[in-house]
């Protein structure tokens, strides 16, 4: 089986949202992943993946107009977005939600409130066994994003406390926010964090192998950890889809 799946919201978009599954099951891809599916219905997206053969294993959670709502919406709001999310899911079954933070300052406010709201779709997701993963996103790509470094990352999730909770390693954030993403790898995986992985090159966030990282070795390196998930492949195609999947190979 394919270790990599497509990501429909940036990939094949050459073609509508709902014929982007057939134009990723043209290749070696076993499964495909999007940001916000909720402009379609979610039996109109089921039906699409089923007829590709494709499963799906992550989508996000509503964004709100702030790039995420975690750390700024009330428990109120907050849980509505949930239920939309949740309501997605019984239908397409992901393995895992990305929950986003938003763009707000890191303050005691700020932090209780994103603790508190993970924790409670943590425990509602996991009713359904679909693992809940945030993602540290560096400031050059979303300024004043939330969540923007690792160590934040494991200082939440301590503070969640709660098992279903891991972390979205972005490759294109982490190189950026951090570097040494070999160490860093290892890092997560060792602490048992490694919820989910995404590539695209650095710095422009195109195809993998086209920039400043040897994506190849870091395949490797996942291959060696044992890690078992997808690989989602989150990037701007340089030119059409296809043209580009060369990645796919490394």
């Amino acid at each position: 089986m394919s270790r990599f799946s497509a990501n429909l919201s940036l990939t094949f978009n050459e073609v509508d949202f709902l014929d982007r599954f057939q134009a990723a099951a043209r290749h070696p891809f076993s499964a495909v992943e999007f940001q916000f599916p909720y402009a379609f219905e979610p039996q109109e997206i089921r039906q699409s993946a089923a007829e590709a053969g494709l499963a799906i294993d992550l989508f996000n959670a509503p964004p709100g107009d702030t790039f995420g709502l975690a750390a700024l919406a009330s428990p109120e709001e907050f849980q509505e977005s949930i239920a939309q999310a949740i309501n997605y899911a019984k239908v397409l079954k992901p393995k895992k939600l990305h929950i986003m933070a938003g763009i707000a300052d890191v303050t005691s406010k700020t932090t209780v409130r994103y603790v508190e709201n993970i924790r409670w779709a943590a425990r509602q997701l996991q009713k359904l066994d679909i693992l809940v993963v945030i993602e540290p996103i560096n400031h050059y790509s979303v300024p004043g994003y939330f969540l923007h470094t690792l160590e934040q990352a494991y200082w939440l999730i301590e503070r969640i406390d709660h098992p279903n909770v891991k972390i979205l390693f972005d490759v294109f954030h982490i190189q950026q926010i951090h570097g040494n993403l070999t160490r860093r790898l290892r890092e997560v995986h060792g602490a048992g964090l490694l919820g989910h992985v995404q590539v695209a090159s650095t710095p422009d966030r195109h195809e993998p192998g086209t920039g400043e990282v040897n994506d190849a070795y870091i395949f490797q390196q996942l291959e060696e950890l044992g890690y078992e998930g997808l690989i989602g492949g989150e990037y701007l195609p340089a030119s059409e889809t296809s043209a580009g999947l060369g990645w796919l190979n490394l």
